[in-house]
């Protein structure tokens, strides 16, 4: 199922560009691709906008830390849990900040789709290191 929100289309287009504007390494790139497509599964929002809104989640994380998202991979499981959902959480709570109306249903509708796409990642992550 995929929630269908109301976005400020001014901030949307904005991010769109700035997300073109952007040189991304490698393990970056995988990221903001898995976690896009995660989000983008839960919510209607153009694809291009979701990645911007990761990439700048995957910044203030990098930011934060004063390391690289590519440094996670060496950390030990519970501590990588940690590391994304906090990248997760950067991304929700900024997209928040781009809805419109009716905003208070909407909130709840992103917590539910990053919720479920953090699950599924979760469930990712369990597959891989079986």
């Amino acid at each position: 199922m995929t929630y269908a929100l109301n976005f400020n289309k001014d901030e949307i287009i904005s991010i769109q560009i700035d997300y073109a504007r952007i040189n991304f390494k490698p393990e970056q790139l995988k990221l903001i691709r898995v976690i896009t497509n995660l989000v983008c599964e839960q919510i209607s929002i153009p694809e291009l906008a979701m990645r911007s809104n990761i990439w700048f989640a995957l910044n203030e994380w990098q930011m934060n830390h004063n390391m690289s998202v590519a440094e996670i991979v060496n950390f030990p499981i519970s501590d990588k849990l940690i590391a994304f959902k906090e990248i997760f959480n950067f991304g929700k709570e900024r997209l928040k900040g781009m809805l419109s109306y009716p905003k208070d249903q909407s909130e709840i509708l992103i917590d539910i789709a990053f919720e479920r796409a953090f699950k599924f990642y979760l469930d990712y992550l369990n597959r891989i290191h079986r």
